[in-house]
């Protein structure tokens, strides 16, 4: 009678202690970027993909919002390759990054609504001095080196001098 006792009064504790009073996840879903190639001031192509979240990106964004420590600047700068390869999670960096023709890594524009669940991170780059083909796009936190998060490929473009290519990238958590 008192093991069954023990028993039914375990329950009601792990059912009680089971329990969060406050039930809250937050889940950063995979970053969608969007893509527009315009040249002589026309929309050419225009693509969407969705990323890679990387592990060093994941233990960035946890350091940056969690932290206790000074943080470093956020995801906001945008890199370009023409590379193949897949980055995986377990990258930390954007194979083959472009650093020439006007396509260099930059610092993308931070966009948020009070309120909304989403940010964007957006950035125009013009092919300024020679031909340049393009197919993967990456978050940073710095204008070199860095931590990567988002990565991401999509359709190669192949951008003449004077072709821009507007690099969108959104960030939803809920």
């Amino acid at each position: 009678m008192v093991k069954e006792a023990f028993k039914a009064a375990e329950k009601i504790l792990v059912g009680f202690l089971g329990k969060s009073q406050l039930q809250e996840k937050v889940k950063v879903h995979r970053a969608t970027a969007h893509f527009q190639h315009i040249r002589d001031g026309k929309v050419i192509w225009e693509g969407d993909a969705l990323n890679v979240k990387t592990t060093a990106g994941i233990d960035f964004t946890f350091a940056q919002t969690y932290g206790t420590s000074a943080q470093a600047n956020g995801l906001n700068y945008i890199a370009l390759s023409n590379d193949a390869l897949t980055e995986t999670t377990a990258s930390t960096t954007l194979s083959s990054e472009i650093a020439a023709n006007g396509l260099s890594r930059a610092q993308g524009t931070y966009a948020h609504t009070a309120g909304t669940s989403t940010a964007t991170i957006s950035k125009t780059f013009t092919c300024s001095t020679s031909s340049q083909a393009v197919q993967k796009a990456a978050l940073f936190s710095a204008a070199s080196s860095g931590t990567m998060h988002h990565a991401l490929s999509f359709t190669q473009r192949p951008l003449q001098v004077g072709d821009q290519l507007t690099v969108t990238f959104t960030i939803t958590i809920t």
